[in-house]
């Protein structure tokens, strides 16, 4: 029977998984440079900092006790499957930023290198910016405050900590998330009709169903825990003038609810 996906490694004794779905976007990075070689280094430096970004989650999860199954690396990006969670919000706060914060180290030495470092061959300088744009990218968009996205949980993180409880905070992030996802359907949208439909539409059509849905998986699962009935249980609705807003994911045990994405 083929398998799903593949373990490639394990450092700090972390399982990494190579989805089949990877596969299909590594090949189109070969294909779309027009040069097997130069396709081939953006697709193990693309390979490399969804791993690194990854392992930066884990690594500082574990360090708050918590316990990290695998982690696969798949086409929607990677995915950290945590079998539990840090309950304390600045615990959750700095699990979150730890990705974006290696992303964008490793999105500056690229840049770096590219100007200092000797290069021994053109593909080297083309490695070394590869790594520096897809970093930056990356960093950036994790930084969405959205689920699945880093930025959700580091949004939901900071609302908890000060201002709210995980349920109502959970519920505003993840509201938030959803528009988000909205907003880039409606983009891919206008950019077929306009007549500037480009690759990847499929990918990121793929990407805002997956926040849309993450999000209330996300919100749906923290009040269940609460065994809540809404957010503002207690009385009808929030203040009439409360601003409204929530964060992202990684997978947590059993259910994919928690599910920290690229």
């Amino acid at each position: 029977m083929i398998q799903s996906s593949y373990e490639i490694a394990r450092p700090f004794g972390i399982p990494i998984r190579l989805d089949m779905s990877l596969i299909i976007l590594l090949f189109f990075f070969v294909s779309d440079t027009g040069s097997p070689l130069y396709g081939l280094a953006a697709g193990l430096a693309l390979l490399l900092s969804i791993t690194l970004h990854e392992l930066g989650h884990s690594l500082v999860a574990m360090a708050f006790g918590c316990r990290v199954r695998d982690i696969t690396l798949m086409m929607m990006g990677g995915c950290a499957t945590l079998l539990n969670m840090p309950r304390k919000a600045w615990q959750e706060f700095l699990v979150a930023a730890a990705g974006p914060a290696v992303s964008l180290s490793l999105g500056l030495s690229g840049f770096w290198m590219v100007h200092h470092v000797p290069l021994s061959a053109p593909v080297a300088g083309f490695i070394y910016h590869q790594i520096g744009w897809l970093n930056i990218v990356l960093c950036i968009f994790n930084l969405l405050p959205a689920f699945p996205m880093d930025g959700g949980r580091i949004f939901r993180a900071i609302l908890q900590q000060f201002f709210m409880s995980r349920v109502k905070a959970t519920w505003i992030a993840a509201r938030v998330g959803q528009f988000v996802a909205l907003l880039m359907a409606v983009s891919v949208g206008y950019s077929f009709l306009s007549g500037n439909a480009r690759g990847f539409m499929l990918i990121r059509l793929l990407i805002a169903y997956t926040i849309y849905r993450a999000a209330e998986r996300e919100y749906q699962s923290v009040l269940a825990e609460s065994r809540q009935d809404g957010p503002f249980d207690g009385f009808k609705g929030p203040p009439g003038d409360e601003v409204l807003i929530s964060p992202p994911p990684y997978r947590s045990g059993r259910e994919w609810t928690d599910i920290k994405r690229l």
